[in-house]
Order: structure tokens, then sequence, then C-alpha cells
């Protein structure tokens, strides 16, 4: 049984371009953005330990937008599997804006807040985050599509998702001084911007490869 069920795992991750999925998922969970410039501010202001509360918010909350982006995703494949190519052709675009806007974009810390955040704050904020909604629907549609529509894999990507992002708000809230600060050095932030900003590329074209080299 425990090999059978190894053999469809291996089977499953087999049809996943791990490599840019990975790359996709930890440029978008660790770059600053809504959670972890909120986060470093938090930090910074109360330490580690009144974060907490917050951290757990925002990971429970991004699991339910994941679940929702999943669920979302497979009702395209299901209902209008011709969707598909067009999504994988707007998250290659939307990829490849994230790369320019990196190259283009500087950094800053947001104001200190008058006091700490808590569950339902970081939970909520998972609601107007752009970054993690357009981050849930370009991996279930494009990275992820071909996944099983069960729970079990649905919830297990959904929680992995969650544990990146609990692991990048924690980085934030530990070293958000010191990591900001290193990051907006204009030479080495720019250096660190065009090395994340071409691995984005490399993401986009995965994606859209398989679409143009039948025609080639």
């Amino acid at each position: 049984m425990r090999c059978m069920g190894s053999n469809i795992s291996m089977d499953v991750l087999s049809t996943i371009d791990l490599s840019a999925f990975l790359a996709f998922a930890i440029i978008s969970g660790y770059t600053p953005g809504p959670n972890t410039i909120s986060s470093a501010s938090m930090g910074l202001t109360y330490g580690y330990r009144r974060t907490i509360p917050y951290h757990l918010g925002i990971g429970s909350g991004f699991f339910l937008l994941m679940i929702a982006s999943a669920l979302v995703a497979s009702a395209i494949k299901t209902l209008l599997p011709g969707l598909i190519p067009v999504l994988t052709v707007l998250g290659s675009l939307y990829i490849l804006y994230l790369a320019v806007h990196m190259v283009r974009s500087s950094i800053s810390l947001a104001s200190t807040m008058p006091e700490p955040l808590g569950f339902g704050r970081g939970m909520l904020l998972q609601l107007f985050n752009p970054k993690a909604l357009l981050m849930g629907l370009t991996i279930y549609s494009t990275f992820l599509v071909s996944l099983p529509t069960t729970i079990f894999w649905r919830g297990a990507s959904a929680l992995f998702l969650a544990i990146l992002m609990y692991g990048s708000v924690t980085l934030y809230t530990l070293f958000g001084a010191a990591l900001l600060k290193f990051l907006t050095s204009k030479r080495v932030g720019s250096a660190i911007n065009i090395v994340l900003s071409l691995a984005l590329v490399y993401t986009a074209i995965t994606l859209v490869w398989p679409l143009i080299q039948p025609r080639l």
C-alpha cells in the first residue's frame, strides 16, 4: 500500500514543472508585499511574540484563499477547458509584468502601527491582497492545473503554500530591519531584483513553451 501511494504521488508530481512552480512560489511569497511589509513593521515595533496571532491569521487566510483559487481553477478546467491555454498565456504575461515591476521597484518600510494587529486582521488582509489573489489564481490555473481535483491534493498544495507564506512573514518579522535595509541598498537591491526578475522570466517561458513548441 505504501509503495502504491508513493507511486501515485510520484506520478502526480511528475506532471508538474516543480522547478518553475517553486521558483514562482518562493519569489512571490518572499518578495515584499502587504503581508511581509506589515509583519516587518510590527516586528520592529512590538517584537516577534506579539505578531504571532497576526501571522496565524495571515497563514489561515492565505490557506483559504489558495483553496478558493484551486476550486476556481478546477471549475474552469472542467466547465471551460478551452480557457486553460488563455489562462496560461495570461499567467505568463502577469509573471512578466512582475519581472518588469521588480526591476523598477523600490522597497520601503510601512509606517509604525499604533497597536499590534491580531488574527482577524491578518486573515482579513488576504481578502484585500491582490498579490496573494493573483498568485493563487496563477499557480492553480497554470503550474498546478494538472493536479488531481481531490480534497487531499487541494488541501496539501494549499497547506504547502500557506506554510511558505508563514515562513516568509516570520523571516521579515525576525529580520525585517536588516533585510529591508539590505534590499533597499541601491546596488544590492538592483542586483537582487535583476536576478529575481530573470527567474520570473524563466518561469513565464516554461509556461508558454509547451503551447508554442508544436508551432515551431
